[in-house]
């Protein structure tokens, strides 16, 4: 940041044109040099500019350091998930009008949009990004890095790991040092169903973290490792709970709640995978409760439908299903979480026992949405239900077209 954008700033702020500042000190033409940074002036003329604007500009300079030190202890709190730290430093940061320095500006609103992201705030979130990428080319080559960065965290959280994807391979890690990012192309890879580029990443991931003394991060690049290796018919399922376990207790230790909510939602997700839909719901059941403070987010509500289905497929009947499906359908009209909000239509359906027109939900607006957001593993579940549904109701002509999808994409 030049000497020169922190006098425009204060110039602007009290409304002076160029011609007022300069008046009886230098020339239109030297302010406007001062102010873009291309030329030299005596600390004669830096005097008289802070007299008419009523500051003393080395000062000014020095807390315009400061506060740029301070945005990074921002972003750093928020890499490091720090809840305290990064709320006193929003609110000490937010206190000053240097934020407003067009220049500091586009970094304070990235990391402003990181904020959100991390409060479950996507909406808002997405309305900042959105802006910012209308604005790319105003954007420094770290900017641009961080906000293709949020951009992918901002998809993931939407469920969309493709359109991640896109925006986190574009991210020039030499010239962006926060390689965070290899973690969420690991969670995008392994949405994908691309396991061993999964492991890659989260090992990648791992390393940077352990290098940065990210004991909470390590936690989550261990989980994204640890679901890689699962899931397949070479796996000894006592010892992968065994894994999800010990993680777990880690999380106790640090009394990290939100890890261990997305350690047992994975646990729950392994129990309704294999077909234990009891087990998966009481494991749902202790995320919710963990995740009942924040209960307007994607991740919240994923759980909920977790829960519901998979009490519907147990018929555990201690809970208002269908109080539940529509508590979910209002939070995510709240947050505008269209996905979410077709799965509460479609348990509705269960709930109801309506299976004709549940069928037909599932195929006709499920698995496109699951197609267009390459949740593969989603996408095969129901692909599967659909083939098992044509298989019982003697359509073997939809049976077997279901059934090559399945051998297709295997």
């Amino acid at each position: 940041m030049s000497l020169g954008m922190l006098i425009k700033f204060h110039r602007e702020k009290k409304e002076l044109t160029q011609e007022e500042l300069g008046r009886g000190i230098c020339s239109v033409t030297h302010i406007s040099k001062i102010e873009r940074g291309i030329t030299q002036y005596s600390s004669e003329i830096t005097s008289m500019i802070s007299e008419k604007l009523g500051i003393h500009l080395e000062n000014e300079m020095e807390s315009l350091q400061k506060y740029e030190r301070m945005l990074e202890q921002w972003h750093d709190s928020m890499i490091m998930q720090q809840v305290s730290e990064m709320d006193r430093l929003k609110t000490e940061i937010e206190k000053h009008s240097l934020f407003l320095i067009h220049t500091i500006k586009n970094k304070y609103t990235l990391l402003h949009a990181r904020y959100l992201l991390h409060q479950g705030d996507l909406a808002r979130a997405n309305k900042l990004l959105d802006k910012m990428n209308n604005e790319l080319k105003e954007l420094n080559t770290y900017e641009c890095n961080l906000l293709y960065h949020l951009l992918g965290m901002a998809k993931i959280l939407s469920g969309n790991f493709k359109e991640a994807l896109e925006y986190l391979l574009k991210i020039n890690e030499r010239d962006y040092y926060n390689q965070e990012f290899f973690h969420q192309i690991a969670i995008s890879y392994l949405n994908l169903q691309l396991k061993v580029k999964a492991y890659y990443y989260s090992e990648l991931a791992l390393e940077h973290f352990r290098k940065t003394s990210n004991y909470k991060k390590v936690i989550d690049a261990e989980t994204i490792k640890l679901i890689s290796e699962g899931r397949n018919e070479l796996w000894d399922f006592e010892e992968l709970v065994a894994r999800y376990h010990r993680l777990i207790a880690q999380c106790d230790m640090i009394n990290e709640k939100t890890k261990k909510a997305a350690l047992l939602s994975n646990l729950a997700y392994e129990y309704a995978f294999r077909g234990e839909n009891k087990k998966a719901a009481d494991f749902y059941k202790r995320t919710l409760e963990l995740l009942e403070a924040t209960p307007r987010s994607p991740v919240y509500l994923n759980n909920l439908i977790g829960y519901i289905y998979c009490s519907l497929q147990n018929d555990i009947a201690d809970t208002d299903l269908a109080g539940l499906i529509e508590k979910g359908k209002q939070l995510s009209k709240m947050i505008e979480d269209h996905s979410s909000f077709m799965f509460f239509q479609m348990l509705n359906l269960l709930e109801k026992k309506e299976m004709g027109a549940y069928h037909e939900f599932i195929e006709k607006n499920i698995i496109p949405m699951l197609e267009k957001s390459g949740k593969i593993h989603q996408l095969r579940t129901y692909e599967k239900t659909m083939y098992e549904h044509y298989i019982e109701v003697g359509n073997h002509l939809k049976a077997l077209e279901y059934a090559n999808r399945l051998i297709k994409n295997d």
